[in-house]
């Protein structure tokens, strides 16, 4: 055999473990968003995949599939996103969250967002997903007005209309009003 033959021979064999790993992972993520949806008491069509791109950021154009669309991160785990759907008659709001799986020797290790599980031998404990639970009441739970967004901006409602405005702004804003209301 050739070094080329041999590197080849290699090469081919770690591309069809990756795959058969990747795959495992695709399987792992099916059952989370089952187990989630379990969990939460929701219906299946209220917890949703949802497309990726190269930097683990949402593709809303993409919309949603019953499959993960598996991205790899340079720290190991295997990403996918999740939306969970809030609605109420014409109403509706979108909770994205991205999720990272990874397997290390036989157990599974899970990324949500900010929030990152112990090992896990097959099923995702309760008490994880009260965390993430807790995340996401935590963010609802917190005025829209203290919640910082991209770039220093923070989601305001003027004339019915989602506005940012930058931080500072609303900041003088704050403080321009409770200077008038102290002073009167």
């Amino acid at each position: 055999m050739t070094p080329f033959e041999n590197i080849r021979s290699k090469a081919l064999d770690w591309c069809r473990s990756f795959e058969d790993y990747k795959e495992d992972c695709r399987v792992f993520a099916e059952r989370l968003r089952v187990e989630f949806i379990s969990y939460l008491g929701a219906k299946s069509t209220d917890v949703e995949f949802h497309k990726i791109d190269e930097r683990l950021e949402r593709l809303a154009d993409e919309g949603t599939t019953l499959s993960p669309r598996l991205q790899v991160g340079d720290d190991g785990f295997i990403y996918f996103g999740l939306t969970l759907f809030i609605k109420e008659h014409a109403h509706c709001l979108e909770e994205h969250a991205r999720i990272g799986v990874q397997r290390v020797q036989g157990k599974w290790r899970v990324r949500w967002n900010q929030l990152e599980s112990g090992s896990i031998s097959d099923k995702v404990p309760h008490a994880f997903f009260d965390k993430v639970t807790a995340a996401i009441l935590e963010k609802f739970s917190t005025p829209f007005y203290k919640i910082r967004g991209q770039l220093g901006f923070i989601p305001t409602i003027s004339n019915d209309h989602l506005v940012l405005v930058p931080t500072a702004e609303v900041l003088a804003a704050v403080d321009d009003k409770s200077q008038s209301s102290g002073a009167a």
